[in-house]
């Protein structure tokens, strides 16, 4: 019975043990991600850019990141995994409430850099810059 007993809390010991690892651990080391979005070359201010992981190897809080343009099209993201990330870019309203908004992701400029965009980003340590040259047509 004692046996048995120090078995289950030897265990269960094991088992916790792993409980308080930190889940980003095995990530690598979060960077900033910056650039800029150009649309038919010129700055896009104002515009929503998603990066989305690509892998499931990641917390949910590190699976995706946002960033509203200034208004010379640059934005910034903290604290982002080296990964290969889907990037979108949408259409936001401003302060005002001027702008297409929610309508411009299926009809506005940046309808194909949406939910169906094909860019992407590949971060790493050492690859934290990217611009993108959108077209409209």
């Amino acid at each position: 019975m004692r046996r048995a007993l120090y078995s289950v809390l030897l265990l269960s010991l094991f088992t916790l043990s792993g409980c308080g690892k930190d889940p980003t651990a095995d990530l690598g080391k979060a960077v900033t991600v910056t650039g800029a979005i150009t649309l038919d070359g010129k700055p896009s201010a104002n515009v929503e850019v998603i990066f989305k992981r690509l892998d499931a190897g990641a917390p949910a809080a590190h699976r995706q990141f946002a960033a509203v343009t200034d208004a010379e099209g640059k934005y910034s993201l903290d604290d982002v995994y080296p990964a290969t990330y889907s990037v979108m870019v949408n259409e936001k309203k401003d302060d005002n409430g001027e702008g297409e908004g929610a309508a411009a992701i299926e009809t506005g400029p940046y309808k194909k850099y949406g939910a169906d965009s094909e860019l992407q980003a590949e971060v790493t340590d050492a690859k934290t810059t990217f611009d993108f040259e959108l077209k409209s047509k």
